[in-house]
């Protein structure tokens, strides 16, 4: 099966911005030949960020970028197996090495040798946690799960490490690769307890192994309080937990040794093996299990909720540059007849900086949105609407400066997200009207507008959300 065959991942925010950083980094050794793909997007998409993030897309099909993410997602899984059956025969074989004679088992070492490895990688992770807030790249076991995805040989395309470096490159911007690595190993160690758990049920189950406390300097006390302490939340789940005269027994009959050991009843011996894999599950899966949803959760949420470009790149800047080359010349538009036909009302055309004198301008609206916004009365001095190409921007600043309008409406695309061309594009307009007000044009993006406004420090811009609130804030400007 060749790479190429394998079907590629869905076009998540995750997927866009790692192919498109793998991109970048590959074009960072020579421009690619890009002209079908930057017409294309061009020609598909109404916004800059948009037709930057398609042009970057369809180079990244080309290279087989899309398709490497789903073989790495299709061999996540085996790798994720593989590591967590040689952690889990691990973890046996340290329990096994206690055996004693006659297949006795000394249940405290055996206890220490099937979650001392955990416990110690999993505080190490617990404090780093605390201590890097999201700037930790994670446990060595999940990124060696992701290294070893990334490195095997299975169809593995010419540009995978490069894939990689860019996928832990946004990973950490976004403070999400500890998130990921982290789940990675979490879930490791989960199913590893799954397959310690079927293992010792087997033994327990078909073989008679004797559970004992064996030590030349620690009492019996030490152990019954041990098996208490450490038996309480399992006996919590269900788990028979030796008490402390089965404790005791075991200890006098490794005590009294007279060559026919008395290592106490069934039912003894029972509770031991239950308190031991009570312990393997509550210490050892459950917590793993709890931190591998919380991992999911978190990386999910933040993957979701990746930034926009960085339109200030020079990367972008120089596409953004080739993309104006692309826009057609200007077109002379009779204003008695505006483009659009005759269901257009016609605007009045106020006196340049007369009271109450308004500009309306849409930026970056998509192509079938209605323009002029229908219920909406605009006697104009001015009445725009831009892509959003540096030269329209200079266009309409250069007729804002003439007309000097005493409030100012512009009007977004409420479900597109703001990025910093639109904050500089606001910057701009600002000096040039008294008032300003942005209008999301659409259902739903109010909210996001106007935490990106208090973000901006756009605070003091009104916000209207709907055709009724902008005629009535034109209403207050002509008052």
């Amino acid at each position: 099966m060749s790479t190429a065959s394998v079907s590629a991942p869905d076009r998540t925010p995750l997927a866009t911005a790692v192919v498109l950083d793998a991109v970048q980094r590959i074009e960072s050794d020579g421009p690619l030949d890009d002209q079908a793909a930057l017409q294309q997007a061009f020609r598909t998409r109404s916004t800059r960020a948009d037709q930057i993030a398609e042009r970057g897309w369809l180079l990244g099909q080309r290279l087989g970028l899309p398709a490497e993410l789903a073989r790495w997602r299709g061999l996540g899984g085996g790798v994720a197996a593989l590591l967590a059956v040689a952690m889990a025969l691990a973890g046996l074989g340290m329990a096994r090495a206690v055996l004693g004679e006659g297949r006795s088992i000394n249940a405290i070492a055996a206890f220490v040798s099937l979650l001392g490895l955990h416990a110690a990688m999993l505080a190490v992770w617990l404090l780093a946690l605390l201590l890097f807030q999201g700037r930790w790249a994670g446990p060595w076991l999940g990124r060696l799960a992701l290294w070893l995805t990334a490195r095997l040989p299975l169809e593995r395309g010419p540009h995978a490490p490069t894939l990689l470096q860019s996928l832990t490159a946004v990973l950490q911007r976004q403070r999400l690769l500890g998130w990921l690595t982290g789940a990675l190993s979490h879930g490791i160690w989960s199913l590893a307890f799954v397959i310690m758990l079927a293992a010792l049920a087997f033994g327990f189950a078909f073989h008679a192994y004797r559970l004992t406390w064996e030590s030349t300097i620690l009492s019996a006390a030490f152990f019954q309080r041990f098996v208490q302490v450490t038996g309480a939340l399992p006996a919590l789940l269900g788990f028979p937990v030796p008490d402390a005269a089965a404790v005791q027994s075991v200890g006098n009959a490794m005590a009294a040794d007279t060559g026919v050991r008395a290592w106490g009843d069934a039912t003894s011996q029972r509770q031991w093996a239950w308190w031991l894999m009570g312990c393997v599950a509550v210490y050892g899966l459950l917590p793993r299990l709890l931190l591998l949803a919380l991992s999911l959760q978190r990386f999910k949420a933040g993957a979701r909720q990746l930034g926009a470009l960085d339109m200030a790149d020079p990367y972008v800047q120089r596409l953004l540059q080739r993309l104006d080359a692309l826009e057609p010349p200007p077109q002379v538009i009779d204003p008695e007849r505006p483009a659009g036909g005759a269901d257009v009302p016609r605007v009045r055309h106020a006196a340049p900086g007369a009271p109450g004198s308004l500009a309306l301008i849409g930026f970056e609206l998509p192509p079938e949105a209605a323009w002029p916004p229908p219920g909406v009365l605009a006697d104009a001095v001015l009445l725009e609407r831009i892509a959003g190409s540096a030269r329209e921007r200079q266009a309409v600043m250069a007729r804002l400066v003439e007309a000097r309008p005493v409030a100012l409406l512009l009007a977004v695309h409420a479900a597109s997200s703001p990025d910093r061309g639109t904050a500089r594009f606001v910057r701009e307009l600002q000096p040039h009207a008294g008032r300003l007000a942005l209008w999301p044009m659409g259902e739903g993006g109010a909210p996001r507008w106007r935490q990106w406004l208090e973000s901006e420090g756009f605070s003091a811009l009104a916000l209207v959300e709907s055709a009724q609130d902008a005629a009535n804030w034109i209403a207050s400007a002509h008052d």
